[in-house]
């Protein structure tokens, strides 16, 4: 991202857009790492992403029995793919300080993540995706249960040009400190056009949490889960269209350890195909303005009459 300064200096900065699903889970693992979105990255660098907002890879074991992790870095097919991006040229560009643990029970596992672009000319204004699989593998001396794994993806993009090495962004003291509750939102006895109220109907408000010691700008915005990096939950189907799910307000600023609460609205259409069914959407709220932006994802599960 170029930045133009007093019409003479051109200042090159980064953003990082971390979209972390809230507890994403396969069965028995979790982990807070969905999608991380990097953009204008400089070839000849390695990044850490424990710099850049310090963000760790963690996965934790909650199944009652110990289990064996292996983390893998995987080019991802072409199913996979996301906003326009390719494979990564070769999965040696990134890096995990340990891909492999024995975890308890509620244990974690914790891996930094450190990206290396060649300086090479032919990566310069790419958009580029790999994947990291974390998955049970079987311990010494028992036999392999079911096996349990989840995927993250990380998205980078390289800038079309090389920056001054003076210009070269590759810290930050942003982190990930949003928290959206309730993470599941349940909504009984939806009825075809007409306005869903969950505060009226059950008392339910989504609550916006600052964590951090700064101030931070936030938007919230409706996803199907088609367009997140969530899983669709067994059980419902994906949102017809996301703006049904309304807010009672869309952006806004909360102070250093501010908390807001906005009201969830559901409208959907009058039409009658969407009746005796379940379905579900993805409510997304991250930060804008800032070189580092974070973002959290809460569920909401609509049951139509």
């Amino acid at each position: 991202m170029k930045i133009a300064s007093n019409g003479f200096a051109t200042i090159w900065l980064f953003i990082l857009t971390l979209f972390v699903a809230t507890t994403l889970q396969a069965r028995g693992l979790s982990t807070s790492l969905g999608e991380v979105v990097v953009e204008n990255l400089q070839v000849g660098q390695t990044y850490s992403l424990k710099q850049l907002a310090n963000l760790h890879l963690t996965v934790t074991n909650n199944c009652d029995d110990s289990v064996a992790l292996k983390m893998d870095i995987l080019s991802p097919d072409s199913t996979e793919l996301k906003k326009g991006s390719r494979p990564i040229p070769d999965i040696t560009w990134l890096k995990l300080s340990q891909g492999s643990f024995v975890l308890g029970p509620n244990e974690i596992a914790l891996s930094d993540i450190t990206l290396s672009i060649p300086d090479e000319n032919q990566y310069l204004g790419k958009k580029y995706q790999v994947t990291i699989w974390s998955h049970t593998v079987g311990l010494p001396g028992r036999a392999m249960s079911l096996g349990l794994g989840l995927k993250s993806r990380i998205i980078f993009t390289t800038d079309t040009a090389r920056a001054p090495a003076n210009k070269i962004v590759k810290s930050s003291d942003a982190s990930v400190e949003l928290v959206l509750k309730p993470e599941n939102m349940f909504l009984d006895d939806v009825e075809p056009g007409k306005m869903y109220d969950p505060e009226a109907q059950k008392g339910s408000v989504l609550t916006v949490s600052n964590h951090s010691g700064h101030e931070q700008l936030l938007r919230l915005r409706s996803l199907t889960v088609g367009n997140s990096v969530t899983a669709l939950t067994e059980g419902y189907e994906d949102a017809p269209d996301a703006s049904y799910l309304k807010f009672s307000e869309n952006e806004f600023v909360l102070p250093p350890f501010g908390t807001k609460e906005v009201r969830v609205y559901l409208d959907f259409s009058r039409r009658t195909e969407y009746c005796d069914r379940r379905f579900m959407f993805v409510i997304h709220a991250y930060v804008v303005g800032e070189k580092v932006s974070a973002g959290v994802y809460s569920r909401v599960y609509a049951s139509v009459k």
